[in-house]
């Protein structure tokens, strides 16, 4: 007959199954999170791919763009400037200067703006050395304000229906992410739009931050601006006119629309 394992044996037993049931356990954990760890990174680079090549297709769109507006164009001017298609083409032109759908050039100032190179404190907010979307609306509104014709950010003209806000961290101007130095270039009276930007009374608060954290603002004036063309969207989705709108035109032209 054979003898009983003593209660000291199974209990040794019981050690050595738990210990092998643990060590596969902790082994098959860190061989899962090992192997995370570059899809994660994968992801990352995959997701950073993929931004920049929908960049460049939206930069090459625009390119597009600009070629289609410059070749309907030529076809409008071939016709006699005497004739009603010629002075449809004058009207035309005269409202793609209006809605920002030239190129212009001339005297006007360029502003930079960059994030600090002022190292930082621990205590620090890292907000108070980058620059913000706000101001860069202040210094177009500045601009503006000053009598400034025409005004690019980065290469992005801006018109009536521009877009200029931030997600995150990254400041968008036309729907088109923009990184630092942003250059602002604005055409028009020389002396005035120099006088806007470097009036004390104009953009305290931002001053403030140049003055304390080392955020960067230069403002040059120069002969010979050149702002480009708007190759954005110009079509207002959700506006509609009012019905006393409607009822004034109506009124106007009896025989409707």
């Amino acid at each position: 007959m054979a003898a009983r394992p003593s209660r000291a044996t199974s209990f040794s037993l019981s050690v050595i199954v738990a210990s092998v049931v643990l060590g596969f356990l902790l082994t098959v954990q860190f061989r899962s999170t090992a192997a995370r760890i570059p899809t994660r990174e994968q992801g990352r680079l995959v997701t950073a791919e993929a931004m920049r090549r929908l960049e460049d297709e939206q930069r090459q769109l625009k390119e597009r763009i600009g070629e289609l507006r410059a070749q309907i164009a030529d076809l409008q001017h071939t016709t006699d400037t005497g004739t009603p298609a010629g002075a449809v083409a004058a009207d035309l032109d005269s409202l793609r200067l209006a809605t920002g759908l030239v190129a212009l050039h001339g005297p006007g100032v360029i502003v930079t703006l960059d994030d600090s190179t002022k190292p930082m404190g621990a205590s620090d907010d890292a907000n108070n050395f980058l620059i913000h979307d706000y101001e860069l609306r202040d210094v177009v509104n500045a601009l503006w304000l000053a009598g400034a014709e025409a005004i690019s950010i980065n290469g992005e003209r801006l018109v009536t229906v521009s877009s200029l806000y931030c997600v995150g961290s990254t400041i968008l101007v036309n729907d088109t992410r923009l990184s630092p130095p942003y250059e602002v270039r604005a055409i028009g009276d020389q002396a005035a739009l120099e006088q806007a930007m470097q009036n004390p009374g104009n953009l305290a608060p931002f001053r403030s931050k140049v003055r304390l954290y080392g955020v960067q603002f230069r403002v040059t004036a120069h002969k010979d601006v050149t702002v480009p063309a708007y190759m954005g969207n110009l079509g207002v989705r959700y506006a509609q006119p009012t019905n006393k709108v409607i009822d004034q035109f109506q009124k106007l032209t009896p025989g409707g629309f």
